[in-house]
């Protein structure tokens, strides 16, 4: 009969637990994870029920990492999870020696396990295992556990999981600076376009004729390997146009920290406008979110002012340099179409911009409400050159602007059309 071991590594373990709590410790270290990452994870679980600790590692890798410039924090926290004590030994007991362990691959069960079976003094603090409180004799070492950085905190219920469905407008200060860290490390995904140039593939390309016949020369003629290239996917520009008007002044500081991960970026730019367009890109790659944010006071001056939409876009199409950024690029544009300026002079820069651009992204978090029609003069008049048309008024329907930005469905690889629809 099988070893029973494996399959019960679970056991009394909540994954979907486990896997929230993970995501959390990998943001607090500083390892930016997706909104999807957590359930690609959770269904990683799924797939295999027994894992040992090598599966686990490449399952959380493959699902949360996507820079390897942050493996080495992901390392931390995995082997603070998983190759660590766990817990804390009363001092009477800290000279015994521990009981053997069948296996080292579940060594972190095991201890949980055994110490929960023999009714032990050891102090278990796991936020995705599902233990019933205790109190515990000795409260003495509840101070040297907060202090353990690497520690992943007893799972409550996650003031972000509430905050990412309520309003921007609904949020105070201190909220929006907790809902635009979260939107800052959640922007992994890119958009990407086909290059001229051609890169060599193993199959399914196009024969590359010249350097299929210049290897051919080595072997006296003879072609003995085909050389097949495809087009070389090359990331698209993405230029985000930020309406910090009075009307969206509840609005605009989440759009902000939304915004500032694509500024980090140098194939990236972010525009303000109200009364005038302002580039504003240097200022948001500013180290510290929260200075970032707060210093566009000084570079926008006409922040908090009525809204000249066409007024912007014509600026923007029109300036000698700003002009050749939209060409191709992925333009994205947060506004609720509150214009003062001629609607068919907005149908008209919208159309140009249309034009040179790749897609056009409008985000208006006034949709969201019932009953909703672009009845404002430029909203309806700006419609019918968008792309796709979103609400974007939650952290968690943001996903759904990610999604339209890269052109492929939420939560899915495979590349869709976003259709100009009201959410």
């Amino acid at each position: 009969m099988p070893s029973t071991h494996r399959d019960a590594m679970f056991v009394g373990v909540d994954r979907a637990n486990f896997a929230a709590a993970f995501a959390a410790q990998l943001r607090r270290s500083g390892v930016p994870v997706a909104f999807t990452a957590t359930e690609r994870f959770a269904r990683c679980l799924d797939v295999i029920p027994a894992p040992n600790t090598g599966d686990l590692y490449w399952m959380a890798r493959l699902s949360f990492l996507h820079d390897h410039r942050h493996l080495a924090r992901f390392d931390a926290v995995f082997a603070a999870a998983f190759d660590t004590e766990v817990g804390r030994v009363p001092s009477d007991q800290r000279g015994q020696q521990p009981s053997p362990i069948q296996s080292e691959d579940d060594d972190m069960l095991a201890r949980v396990r055994q110490s929960s079976d023999a009714d032990s003094e050891t102090i278990i603090s796991l936020p995705w295992a599902t233990l019933p409180s205790a109190n515990f004799a000795n409260d003495d070492h509840d101070d040297v556990d907060a202090t353990d950085d690497n520690a992943i905190p007893e799972l409550r219920p996650a003031a972000t999981s509430t905050l990412a469905d309520r309003p921007f407008d609904l949020l105070d200060e201190a909220e929006l600076t907790r809902v635009g860290e979260m939107l800052e490390s959640s922007l992994v995904a890119w958009p990407h376009r086909r290059s001229r140039r051609r890169e060599a593939r193993s199959s399914g390309g196009q024969i590359a004729m010249r350097r299929t016949l210049h290897g051919a020369m080595r072997t006296g003629g003879d072609v003995v390997r085909l050389i097949e290239t495809r087009p070389r996917s090359v990331p698209r520009r993405i230029v985000a146009i930020v309406d910090v008007s009075g009307s969206m002044e509840t609005y605009a500081r989440a759009y902000l920290h939304l915004a500032r991960p694509l500024a980090l970026r140098r194939d990236a730019e972010v525009f303000a406008f109200s009364t005038g367009l302002t580039r504003i890109t240097t200022t948001l790659r500013l180290r510290s979110p929260s200075e970032a944010i707060d210093g566009l006071g000084d570079s926008i001056g006409d922040r908090f002012s009525g809204t000249r939409l066409a007024a912007s876009l014509a600026k923007l199409l029109r300036h000698r340099t700003w002009s050749t950024l939209v060409r191709g690029a992925t333009v994205v544009i947060f506004s609720d179409g509150w214009d003062s300026d001629d609607p068919q002079e907005t149908s008209r820069q919208m159309r140009r911009l249309a034009l040179r651009c790749h897609r056009v992204v409008w985000v208006n978090p006034r949709s969201a409400a019932d009953g909703f029609e672009p009845l404002t003069g430029g909203m309806a008049a700006a419609l019918p050159h968008c792309d796709a048309f979103l609400a974007g008024n939650t952290a968690r329907s943001l996903d759904h602007v990610v999604a339209a930005l890269c052109d492929t469905e939420p939560g899915s690889n495979g590349a869709r059309h976003v259709r100009p629809v009201v959410r």
